[in-house]
């Protein structure tokens, strides 16, 4: 007859060992964990239960790698993977730290855990290191509520405070500490619902900073969690923001192609598509993004995309009313305010460029102010809110449609309306012989959402609002993102010039617009190429010299 497995005896009183050897903690806690759960009728051991346990851990791999080689040297076999009928010598250790983790029955019989000199079973194992019933993260329906509101309060008031940060806005350096505030409530996770929502605020407020690489490692944390916890299952809600999420990193690189499959296969998902039908907030993130898609796919030449032109502008538009009405729902100001300020800017880029009233029924005054009053009610919502704080968009926007028909792609340029094709300024005399709407008609226009534009903000000629703007971010009090900066520095040198000619401070604004360029992406710096050909003269002098300079130095 084979001879009778050895017992294992694994001593849980400080310092932990395993047959009288010292061992690591980590790897004596989850062992004690999958025995637990064997014993217990749970069956195997979730990812997400072990990330919960050691949330300060830098590589879940390293840890469960570990694990496992201590495991071999003690001679257990534990297995890994959805197939706990599988032998554990056959799975692929590249996959093992996704999880679940279990043991069988015959090997769990031969372990025996030591607290004191006194073998303990699963109840005494499980108090002694800390994965009571109170702590482990209970099965969908199942929730102990005494139990759950008993908890250490840590992970909600750190989430908490990280939400009053977000609400300030994300902007620069402001939008990497909201980030971090969201990385530190998720350390003090005690489930995986806190998990999973710490890191889809976390991804999403890394993205909204502009660091993506960031965003997308928080991303591929929460896919691991709800490939281990069942999360999609248990939660659909994650699930589908996650899909949200993931599409919203594709369009930020870049990859609208992506990004807007991505959002397809969410709709057409029959459990996750009702989930963005019933949730408003959910709903909202899916339209905004799908707008800004098809507002891209209207802005293209011609003949370039798969859609006609007029027809993506007629579906972003649609798409945009769609968020609007999500974000009441939702009670979401924040979202509100959002949804408006896309509103205002593509109503009037559509319009210019010839993508919907084509039949030109509508006035460019008309179509003017009422772009503007959609960026009022966003300005109004953050100022009266104290929402959408730190970033200079609306600011953007507002001097942007104030120029109305100057610029590079002007219809009176010669090459009809809404063509898009650069053509340079004659003379500093024709420049400033252009006639953007005046401050005091555009607070006009304004009304009722007038009161944030204030003269003390630089409501009293266009180049003072950009300078106001921009001297926020010099001296610190928001920390504006590279193509914030470079459109502020455009807006400055523009009206700089129209309003006073080739002055020292229009020159250095284009100088420094030239020094930011390299910061952008590629199609960003063509935008911003065929503007500066558009000023007069000695601006674009000023800016090649700026240039040459830099090249030079390089």
């Amino acid at each position: 007859m084979p001879a009778t497995p050895a017992l294992i005896h694994i001593d849980l009183s400080a310092p932990y060992r395993v047959d009288g050897q010292p061992a690591r903690y980590q790897s004596v806690w989850l062992l004690a964990r999958i025995w637990h759960a064997q014993r217990a009728g749970e069956g195997s051991v979730p990812a997400s239960a072990v990330r919960c346990a050691f949330p300060a851990a830098a590589n879940l791999r390293m840890l469960v790698s570990r694990a496992f080689a201590d495991f071999a040297r003690w001679q257990v076999a534990v297995g890994w993977g959805a197939d706990a009928r599988r032998d554990p010598d056959t799975a692929n250790p590249a996959h093992r730290s996704r999880g679940p983790f279990w043991i069988t029955a015959a090997s769990a019989r031969r372990l025996r855990f030591i607290v004191h000199g006194r073998t303990v079973g699963p109840a005494a194992v499980a108090r002694h290191l800390g994965f009571s019933a109170a702590a482990l993260a209970p099965a969908p329906g199942s929730i102990d509520g005494v139990g759950y509101v008993m908890r250490d309060m840590a992970f909600w008031s750190q989430l908490t405070q990280a939400m009053r940060s977000a609400q300030d806005g994300y902007a620069g350096a402001h939008g990497s500490a909201v980030a971090e505030f969201f990385r530190t409530a998720q350390r003090s996770a005690a489930d995986a619902f806190q998990q999973a929502l710490a890191l889809l605020k976390e991804s999403l407020a890394w993205r909204r900073c502009g660091r993506l690489e960031q965003s997308r490692a928080a991303l591929r944390r929460f896919d691991r969690l709800a490939q281990g916890g069942d999360i999609s299952a248990a939660m659909p809600t994650f699930a589908a923001m996650g899909h949200v999420v993931s599409a919203w990193e594709r369009y930020t690189r870049g990859d609208n192609d992506g990004a807007g499959a991505g959002l397809a296969a969410l709709r057409a998902d029959a459990e996750l598509g009702l989930v963005v039908r019933y949730n408003p907030r959910l709903r909202f993130e899916v339209l905004n993004l799908e707008a800004l898609l098809h507002k891209a796919e209207a802005m293209r030449a011609p003949g370039a995309g798969a859609v006609p032109p007029a027809q993506a502008a007629q579906r972003a538009l649609d798409a945009f009313a769609g968020a609007l009405q999500a974000a009441y729902e939702a009670d979401s100001v924040d979202a509100v305010q959002h949804a408006a300020a896309n509103i205002g800017l593509c109503l009037w880029l559509f319009w210019r460029h010839g993508r919907i009233d084509a039949a030109r029924e509508l006035s460019a005054g008309a179509v003017q102010r009422q772009a503007m009053r959609w960026l009022g009610l966003s300005e109004w919502i953050c100022d009266r809110f104290g929402v959408g704080g730190g970033t200079a968009w609306n600011a953007i926007f507002l001097l942007r449609i104030a120029r109305g028909s100057s610029g590079p792609d002007a219809p009176q340029a010669g090459k009809g309306e809404g063509s898009g094709v650069p053509t340079a300024a004659a003379s500093m005399a024709a420049f400033r012989r252009q006639r953007p709407l005046s401050v005091a008609e555009a607070i006009d226009a304004l009304r009722p959402f007038h009161a944030p534009f204030a003269p003390a903000k630089g409501f009293v000629r266009w180049s003072a609002v950009a300078a106001f703007a921009l001297e926020d971010h010099d001296a610190g009090h928001v920390r504006l993102g590279p193509l914030q900066l470079a459109n502020l520095l455009l807006e400055s040198a523009w009206y700089l010039t129209h309003e006073q000619g080739a002055t020292a401070k229009a020159c250095a604004a284009a100088e420094r617009l030239v020094a930011q360029l390299p910061s952008l992406r590629a199609a960003e710096r063509a935008f911003f190429a065929a503007e500066i050909r558009a000023l007069p003269p000695e601006l674009r002098d000023a800016a090649a010299e700026a240039g040459r300079g830099r090249r030079k130095g390089g």
